[in-house]
């Protein structure tokens, strides 16, 4: 028998490694990275950062796999669980993308991310916590399909996200300074870069994510599209993210304009996935109220 207050030690260790990583790797942005500008990619090694991040991960995957032995099924049906899977999926890929893509300026606001998924998780009431039974709609194959590949899209398009903040700062920094050549649009280009290729990681899974959902729907409600709140936010995501791909791509535009198009999906995702619910905007996705 499998003590379920287990799955709580490990998301506890993860929430206590997010805390460690964040204060060591601010105090070290702070003392030292933040006179630095960051060298391009496959340059800059950092070893702690991979670590901090890889048990984070695995803190967090333990406590998924110990849950879904308890319940006796895929943990991905209500807000709870889906903010461990976010933040689970977000360790992970930043752990990849430092290792493989040296992007170790992600390593705080990555923490910090993590940090306010997992206080979220914990200050949900004891009633999101349960193991109770699903809701009709909720039992389906799909939603072990559907749910993770979505809330995985949105760890990438979140990184993409801190790029795009990151970009637009530097970017108004220079804005107030005489043209220049060499580090700072050498910094620029990097952040620039690293938006694409988050953003390029997103939006695949993001679609698959969509199309799912309309499979799923269609096996529950009869039909693909049910112009819900949800959906339609959802469209307008994937809108966001087609057209900086496509303007990207294309060379219709570049920068400043990518950047906060960027943004905006982020805003796009936060209402699609939490203010749907937060600000009670109806539909039949409830399934995250608290």
């Amino acid at each position: 028998m499998i003590n379920p207050k287990l799955e709580f030690i490990f998301l506890g260790m993860a929430l206590v490694c997010s805390l460690i990583g964040f204060a060591f790797f601010a105090l070290k942005f702070l003392f030292k990275g933040a006179s630095q500008p960051p060298k391009p990619f496959k340059e800059e090694t950092s070893l702690e950062s991979p670590i901090i991040f890889g048990l984070i991960f695995l803190c967090l995957l333990s406590s998924l796999v110990l849950r879904g032995l308890h319940l006796g099924r895929v943990p991905c049906s209500n807000l709870y669980e889906s903010l461990i899977i976010f933040a689970c999926g977000m360790a992970g890929i930043v752990a990849f993308f430092i290792d493989r893509y040296k992007l170790t300026f992600l390593n705080w606001p990555a923490c910090l991310i993590i940090i306010t998924l997992l206080a979220s998780a914990i200050w949900l009431p004891s009633s999101q916590k349960e193991a109770v039974p699903l809701l009709p709609a909720l039992n389906s194959y799909w939603r072990a399909i559907h749910v993770p590949a979505l809330l995985i899209s949105y760890g990438f398009l979140a990184i993409s996200g801190i790029c795009s903040v990151l970009y637009l700062i530097e970017d108004y920094k220079l804005s107030k300074l005489p043209p220049s050549k060499g580090t700072e649009s050498n910094k620029l280009n990097f952040f620039g870069e690293a938006i694409y290729r988050c953003t390029s990681f997103g939006f695949p899974l993001l679609t698959f994510g969509i199309v799912t959902g309309a499979l799923w729907a269609n096996h529950s409600w009869g039909n693909l599209w049910q112009w819900d709140p949800k959906e339609n936010l959802a469209l307008v995501t994937w809108f966001c993210y087609g057209a900086y791909l496509h303007l990207k791509l294309s060379g219709k535009a570049r920068g400043r304009t990518l950047a906060w198009l960027n943004a905006v999906g982020v805003l796009a995702i936060y209402m699609t996935y939490i203010g749907i619910n937060q600000f009670d905007l109806g539909g039949l996705h409830t399934y995250g109220k608290v």
